[in-house]
């Protein structure tokens, strides 16, 4: 069965976490169903955070300029 095609774009991108948080984040996502971390949890995880950030950082007060 083919996937429906994304309205944004991936882009690939490799990053360097710390394997503490790496393995906390596999226990967190881990799916007793599929005995594994399912297929794109770790994107969306990160995806989902980022998203998250970035809306906080759009809601911040601005100071106005002396």
């Amino acid at each position: 069965m083919a996937r429906t095609a994304r309205t944004i774009p991936q882009v690939k991108k490799t990053l360097h976490i710390p394997t503490d948080v790496v393995a906390r984040m596999e226990l967190e996502l881990f799916s007793e169903l599929e005995g594994k971390v399912p297929h794109g949890a770790q994107s969306n995880l990160v995806t989902k955070l980022l998203r998250e950030h970035f809306e906080k950082l759009d809601n911040e007060p601005v100071l106005p300029q002396p």
